[in-house]
């Protein structure tokens, strides 16, 4: 949601610093490893109290390619969708949402599926700032299983929860696979 309304803002709406904004705020933040900002993430969700399933999910809650990917998306949507609204009397925030918004649906599908996919695989960070043995990710727990042998391991049984673990990507793949087609706004605006 927030990458959706973050894309639109940069692609559509005209302020002061836009352009510096999506050079500094989306473009550099890419370019930067997630790990040169660990320590400094880990020391204000650890001063808000937020080293739970809380500051996980609050670090991961806008990411700088999904904010890319929805500009680059409402980019490519026709202006006169936007126009016949505006006629019609729909400020911004209608338009977005009931014009803009629905017909984004492949690229929101697109970007969920990546998000979840990155945030069910990612390891460290979850490692780093989990630190009560009873919320662990799954690909904590399975690092964690391995410890419980001594070191050593049971290889099949982890090799088995690692099956185990993708699963519900290879799930929501699946469902969501027909709604990768093009969007509809083309068809939308008479020629």
């Amino acid at each position: 949601m927030f990458c959706s309304l973050a894309g639109y803002a940069l692609a559509r709406m005209t302020f002061p610093g836009r352009n510096l904004i999506f050079l500094v705020a989306v473009l550099f933040v890419q370019m930067v490893p997630s790990q040169v900002n660990l320590v400094s993430n880990y020391v204000l969700l650890k001063d808000l109290g937020l080293l739970n399933l809380w500051g996980l999910w609050l670090n991961g809650l806008v990411a700088a390619g999904g904010v890319f990917l929805m500009k680059q998306f409402f980019e490519g949507m026709p202006r006169e969708l936007e126009e016949s609204a505006a006629i019609d009397g729909a400020g911004p925030l209608t338009t977005f949402f009931r014009v803009m918004l629905p017909q984004a649906g492949p690229a929101l599908i697109a970007l969920s599926i990546t998000q979840f996919q990155g945030a069910w695989n990612d390891f460290f960070w979850p490692l780093v700032i989990l630190r009560d043995n009873a919320s662990f990710t799954l690909t904590v727990g399975l690092s964690n299983f391995r410890e419980l042998y001594g070191g050593q391991g049971d290889y099949g049984l982890i090799l088995a929860g690692a099956v185990l673990s993708a699963i519900p990507v290879i799930v929501l793949f699946v469902v969501f696979q027909r709604y990768f087609v093009d969007t509809g706004a083309d068809s939308a605006v008479k020629g």
